[in-house]
């Protein structure tokens, strides 16, 4: 291999932003974490659940009927059991989410405690399931749970409600790992009055599920020494490329020693475009969904995948084919976080309940390990760790969670993402 370009540039900036947390992260936890996330449709009516709040007097609350108005939880853990009222209701709660939370063993105990439907509406973009709720779709939904990123994104549109932290912190943050609580600096589930996230600013977002984005190897092909990104734009292996735009750009960014989350020059957009094209002509094809990126690994016809994530490719390995690994090579990755939040508009009176489910360590193992749905992925939720088989623990890689979080940065928001789309979409018409 040739020597990496720019890599003290590269290693300088990622020690100036990576997480670097592993210690707090998995504190007082016996397992590690590492996860592996994916991806669903994006097409789906949205189900019927978030807009005409299911009624019943004395069941729903207030403030499920006020637009914008906080959400509350009632003492913990009265929300996690259902009354005769709520299961008399037959309510239906909508969601609008990633794949994998459509599972059977997610789903299903939910809807038989509370004699509940659940309407799950997948998407695999998140500006375009945003831009789908502005456009009135968010009265179809009680739920969304977007990328950590953006739900500034969302709040900025006026979609998403805040939630009272002191009551809902008995179901979510009393649970989590350090690393995903706000008194250790995680900021993702707050916004401050500037817009902004800030670990001391109003909570609207609860962490659900999270992994890593970078580069998938075929390690009978693809040796250690070898896992730098320079090996995608090499012609010593043979290359794919995700057609996933915002994860893309990050990713290309990363290689060539760029902040992503600022404002970038006209030079650094220049230098991206280079990279951007020189990638692209040296892969074998471009692979606009998870299911075809990962049968052109399995067959072999490509042997490195840019960019891949845990989210995507850990299906492959819970399948037994082990030799994939979404690695993190010196110049960095990605941590991406899902996370529930509340939309505006009248809630299904079971809303509430439904949220604090998923979040519960029982509902979050079985999200990690979803019966007949795609990805599989750590989550927040400490005890679960030590719940996960051997197996389980080899197919998401938890031993490797301290290295993942030491080499990687927080998704964060790309303020000039629309001024690289033209860069890709010219990227792609090379092939």
């Amino acid at each position: 291999m040739s020597t990496m370009r720019n890599s003290l540039k590269r290693r300088e900036y990622l020690q100036g932003i990576a997480i670097g947390a592993s210690s707090v992260a998995i504190a007082g936890c016996s397992g590690d974490g590492g996860g592996d996330g994916g991806d669903g449709g994006d097409s789906g009516d949205g189900g019927d659940g978030g807009g005409d709040g299911d009624g019943g007097g004395g069941v729903q609350e207030n403030w499920e009927r006020e637009e914008m108005a906080t959400v509350q939880a009632k003492s913990h853990p009265e929300l996690l059991e259902a009354t005769e009222a709520e299961k008399d209701l037959g309510a239906t709660v909508s969601h609008l989410t990633w794949a994998g939370y459509d599972g059977e063993n997610v789903q299903q105990p939910f809807r038989k405690q509370f004699n509940a439907e659940t309407s799950l509406d997948l998407f695999t973009d998140d500006p375009k399931a945003i831009n789908r709720l502005s456009a009135g779709e968010w009265e179809q939904f009680d739920v969304f749970t977007p990328n950590n990123a953006f739900v500034v994104d969302a709040y900025d549109e006026d979609l998403l409600r805040p939630l009272d932290e002191e009551a809902w912190r008995p179901y979510t943050f009393d649970n989590y790992l350090d690393l995903f609580k706000p008194e250790n600096g995680y900021k993702y589930g707050h916004i401050n009055e500037d817009g902004e996230f800030d670990p001391e600013g109003q909570l609207y977002a609860l962490p659900q599920r999270w992994g890593w984005v970078s580069m998938c190897v075929n390690t009978d092909v693809v040796p250690e020494s070898d896992w730098t990104y320079d090996i995608a734009w090499s012609e010593e292996y043979n290359v794919g490329v995700s057609d996933w735009f915002f994860w893309i750009i990050q990713t290309i960014m990363l290689r060539e020693g760029i902040d992503p989350y600022k404002e970038h020059s006209d030079s650094e957009r220049e230098q991206v475009k280079q990279a951007t094209f020189d990638l692209v002509d040296n892969s074998v094809a471009i692979y606009p969904d998870i299911a075809s990126q990962n049968q052109a690994l399995k067959s072999g016809e490509i042997d490195v995948l840019l960019m891949a994530s845990n989210f995507g490719q850990g299906t492959l390995r819970r399948d037994g084919r082990m030799e994939f690994r979404t690695i993190i090579p010196e110049e960095g990755g990605i941590i991406w976080v899902e996370q529930d939040t509340f939309l505006k508009g009248e809630l299904s009176p079971l809303a509430d309940n439904y949220v604090a489910y998923l979040q519960s360590p029982e509902a979050a193992l079985n999200l990690s390990w979803p019966e007949g749905a795609s990805s599989v992925n750590v989550v927040p939720q400490q005890s679960v760790f030590d719940e996960y088989t051997d197996e389980q623990k080899e197919v998401l890689r938890t031993e490797d969670l301290n290295d993942i979080l030491d080499n990687s940065v927080f998704f964060d928001r790309v303020p000039d993402l629309e001024s690289f789309q033209p860069i890709w979409r010219q990227a792609k018409a090379r092939k």
